[in-house]
């Protein structure tokens, strides 16, 4: 994919404000890509908001995070401390995961330690460790931003995670909407292996761990698990029924541990710090910081918080008017619920957001004003979920298309978007899917008379 696809996009929508098909058509000729990623970066970048579908967030172009106190993963030393700790010490590793209390950072928020033990409890011979950076979800910037300010530190936590169960081979899976990301990443792969840090012997050990980069197929589905395995086998983005689950049959049939990017960059502060170091920040179930996107505020960007801190704190910092608050947006920027404005004093943690009627999800936060449509908001949701749609489940494939039509024509009743929205997150196959309306259900139980008024 053209590295110029992204600054193309943002010279069309400054000629008309917006970007329509005949636009993106003109870009894919012009960059020589697949009209389907030059498309899927527009979406990627468009604000979910009153705005119009081109409007290009600020903070997921962002090239460095906005400073913040208390960073722990953004200013991590480019020395491999922790792996070298790893290394002296193998046998120790997955009990200082587990007891660090690590949580996945992608959105499910499962046990890192639990995890890897799966796979650790293996006999396979060949296994693998699998970095999901496919960051699709609008809104959502803080993978791409830890990329390309902290390679070393994922790197460094993939090289523990195969030591610690037991994989020789790593596959970092990059979104294709950033080659820069993915080029840093790769410079550091190159430069890690010739300090030994990669390759054969790590560290002077008989640990042998190599990594390599893979540009994303340009789809929103294979940012879940299943689906980025069988595009990584060169099979099509489509999510697999599970169990099995990845720890036991994942990456061509073998154990696989898949975390997120900032999951796995949380790795080697755990080795550095120990345990209770890395727990000294954080809340009891939930301990560490965040790196959250926040949107809709005056300071837009990428910031790390600790787990724990208040929504209300948060948005003081980066200059929220909370005068003109409608909703809080949580989790993902097509697949995040709504929270109101009387639920600032949440916590941001998964814990705390769960009382608050919301979810952590990724870590995105966007502020909606009052004079927000919601109706407006969900059907471009709704269309981006339509479009993105991998087709291989039937409740997916036609209700997705079900609901963005009646949304987009406004020709609904509340009681059809409730019946909607619930078959298709009881039947979806997977989790994209089963998300697809959480705004809109949170939308309704919030504001139900906006959608009663069309």
């Amino acid at each position: 994919m053209s590295t110029n696809i992204l600054s193309m996009l943002e010279s069309e929508f400054e000629k008309t404000g917006d970007l329509q098909f005949e636009q993106l058509e003109e870009v894919a000729v012009k960059s020589h890509a697949p009209l389907s990623q030059v498309a899927g970066a527009a979406s990627f970048y468009a604000a979910f908001t009153g705005g119009k579908m081109g409007e290009i967030c600020p903070c997921a172009l962002a090239e460095m995070p906005l400073p913040m106190e208390n960073r722990r993963i953004l200013s991590q030393k480019n020395d491999y401390a922790g792996l070298k700790a790893a290394v002296a010490n193998p046998d120790g590793i997955l009990s200082a995961v587990s007891a660090s209390g690590l949580r996945g950072r992608g959105g499910a928020g499962f046990p890192v330690g639990l995890k890897w033990k799966t796979t650790k409890d293996c006999d396979d011979a060949v296994k693998y460790v699998v970095v999901n950076a496919d960051e699709g979800e609008p809104d959502t910037a803080k993978d791409g931003v830890i990329l390309r300010t902290v390679p070393h530190a994922v790197l460094e936590g993939m090289a523990i995670c195969g030591l610690c169960v037991g994989a020789e081979k790593g596959y970092i899976y990059i979104r294709a909407e950033y080659p820069e990301a993915k080029q840093l990443v790769e410079q550091e792969i190159a430069r890690a292996t010739a300090l030994g840090y990669l390759g054969k012997h790590i560290c002077g050990s008989e640990f042998n761990f190599t990594v390599e980069a893979v540009a994303g197929a340009g789809s929103y589905v294979c940012g879940e698990e299943t689906a980025l395995l069988s595009s990584l086998e060169g099979l099509r983005g489509e999510p697999r029924l599970k169990p099995p689950f990845p720890g036991v049959a994942g990456l061509y049939g073998k154990p696989t541990v898949v975390n997120n990017v900032e999951t796995m960059a949380n790795v080697p502060l755990i080795l550095t710090l120990g345990a209770d170091g890395y727990r000294a920040v954080g809340t009891e179930k939930h301990p560490g910081t965040k790196v959250i996107t926040v949107c809709g505020v005056e300071k837009e960007g990428v910031y790390e918080v600790n787990l724990g801190t208040p929504l209300r704190t948060i948005l003081e910092s980066v200059g929220c008017d909370f005068s003109d608050i409608k909703a809080l947006q949580i989790g993902g920027g097509a697949s995040g619920g709504l929270i109101g404005p009387d639920k600032l004093d949440a916590t941001l943690d998964i814990e705390g957001l769960a009382a608050a009627g919301g979810a952590l999800g990724t870590g995105s936060i966007r502020v909606l004003k009052k004079a927000d449509n919601l109706v407006a908001l969900n059907a471009r949701i709704a269309t981006f979920f339509a479009e993105e749609s991998c087709g291989k489940c039937t409740p997916c494939r036609l209700a997705t298309k079900e609901m963005a039509d009646l949304l987009t024509t406004r020709n609904f009743t509340v009681d059809e978007l409730r019946e909607l929205a619930a078959y298709l997150t009881d039947n979806a196959r997977c989790a994209f899917g089963q998300a697809a309306s959480t705004t809109l259900l949170s939308s309704m139980n919030l504001y139900q008379e906006e959608f009663e008024d069309v």
